[in-house]
């Protein structure tokens, strides 16, 4: 098997897989929580996303540049840096309203049902987590329908972050309210 194959197709596959694999047979989505069926976090699964597709494509484009360490964007690493933030804060925000005596929505919610988890609060689905998971989802798409052409990480204009940024931003200062 030849060094190009294995960098463009095997090992982004591996890696893919490794991580869908954990996100369904172990806790690496899911909320800290008392519940026996953890729910699934909003902001960990940001993460996987960004870190599957930036991980993933920068193997194919070194594979597929002669194994040359790929130029990545300023847009690949302050979409990661969007997701880590989003994550480093609810975790706070977590460990904050844990360490009170409030009930929290993700000690009654149940790791059941993923797309109700992620995209509910105490109250049901909340349009703040929606519209960070559809932004999400399209800059995501946008991001892979740029790369696979040319090999080339897109490169998002500054009005395109910080709509990344916002969303994130309003999701973290929503969820500081949720268990309240």
């Amino acid at each position: 098997m030849d060094s190009k194959f294995i960098f463009m197709f095997v090992l982004p596959l591996a890696i893919l897989a490794a991580g869908i694999c954990l996100s369904i047979w172990s806790d690496i989505l899911k909320d800290a929580s008392t519940n026996p069926l953890k729910p699934y976090s909003f902001a960990n699964t940001q993460l996987m996303w960004w870190t599957l597709i930036i991980v993933c494509t920068f193997c194919y484009a070194y594979g597929c540049g002669n194994f040359e360490i790929p130029k990545m964007s300023n847009s690949s690493l302050i979409l990661l840096g969007i997701s880590l933030g989003t994550t480093t804060a609810a975790k706070i925000i977590d460990n904050r309203d844990a360490a009170t005596a409030i009930v929290r929505h993700q000690d009654t919610n149940n790791g059941r049902h993923f797309f109700s988890n992620i995209l509910s609060d105490g109250n049901g689905i909340s349009v703040h987590r929606f519209q960070a998971f559809v932004f999400n989802i399209i800059f995501g798409c946008m991001f892979l329908n740029d790369f696979f052409p040319d090999c080339n990480f897109i490169e998002f204009n500054p009005n395109e972050l910080a709509l990344m940024g916002v969303s994130s931003a309003a999701y973290i200062s929503l969820k500081a309210t949720e268990n309240k």
